[in-house]
């Protein structure tokens, strides 16, 4: 049987990610609950930057993500989300994605990221929580066919713009096979211990804002704020003065205390 908030943690969650609505399953709630997460929980790397081994278990991302006021990336971040879908009565399904490399436009290894799908009347929902990407602010809202060959295809319901619009850009793809925690082990092996994986060279943090995003990488902070248009600004500083201003810096912008990571030594 699968992990359950209860109603006392399923609280705690809302006050982490500044929540005061309605707790019935519905697209709006769903829509406003993904808002207030992103906006509240970053993306980042620190356990693996501080050899801390991450678990998908119930109790231990609750612990670091409600209690000590961490984020994590996606197999974090989507697993505890599924937690408060299942507490609000929410029907969803599991799915593995591949995500695209913008620069050299290759998609990663299979199972690289996981997807939640949202059922909702006649469509479906799939709200990214777990994205370091400004992309995800919103969720997709897409419908599946059944041809007569039986096989599941996806398509966008009440697009708005074509394929060529180039506000839209490809981010990943992902299957339709319904996936469970343990399928995904492998793969966050991978992202803590690979030198392959892009969380093994540095420490990353970024959190979305209702202006932009606000991101961390290695000594580094860029501020992005959107323009409108399409545009966006991009301003970034190096963090002077060694550890002890990269971890003022984390407490100051995304609210994570010292005491709530580990740190390599030295």
């Amino acid at each position: 049987m699968a992990a359950k908030l209860s109603k006392e943690e399923a609280e705690e969650y809302f006050t982490r990610i500044n929540y005061t609505g309605s707790k019935e399953p519905t697209v709006e709630v769903l829509t406003e609950l993904h808002r207030c997460h992103i906006l509240s929980v970053p993306f980042e790397n620190l356990n693996v930057y501080g050899k801390e081994k991450i678990e998908l278990s119930k109790e231990w991302l609750f612990e670091k993500i409600v209690r000590r006021h961490r984020g994590g990336f996606c197999f974090e971040l989507n697993t505890m989300f599924s937690f408060l879908l299942d507490y609000l009565g929410f029907e969803y399904t599991t799915h593995a994605a591949s995500v695209l490399d913008r620069k050299t436009g290759v998609l990663g290894p299979p199972v690289e990221h996981r997807v939640l799908m949202v059922k909702s009347e006649a469509s479906f929902c799939s709200p990214m929580s777990g994205s370091s990407g400004d992309d995800h602010i919103y969720e997709e809202k897409m419908k599946v066919i059944v041809d007569e060959t039986g096989q599941e295809e996806i398509e966008k319901v009440e697009q708005s713009t074509s394929p060529e619009d180039p506000r839209w850009v490809p981010i990943y793809t992902f299957d339709l096979i319904p996936r469970k925690t343990e399928d995904f082990f492998e793969m966050l092996e991978y992202h803590q211990t690979n030198d392959k994986s892009p969380f093994t060279h540095d420490r990353i943090c970024t959190v979305a804002k209702p202006w932009g995003r606000v991101t961390l990488s290695g000594h580094k902070i860029v501020i992005t704020s959107f323009l409108g248009d399409n545009k966006v600004k991009k301003e970034s500083r190096n963090v002077e003065g060694g550890e002890h201003e990269v971890v003022k810096e984390l407490e100051e912008v995304f609210g994570i205390r010292k005491d709530s990571c580990f740190f390599p030594e030295g």
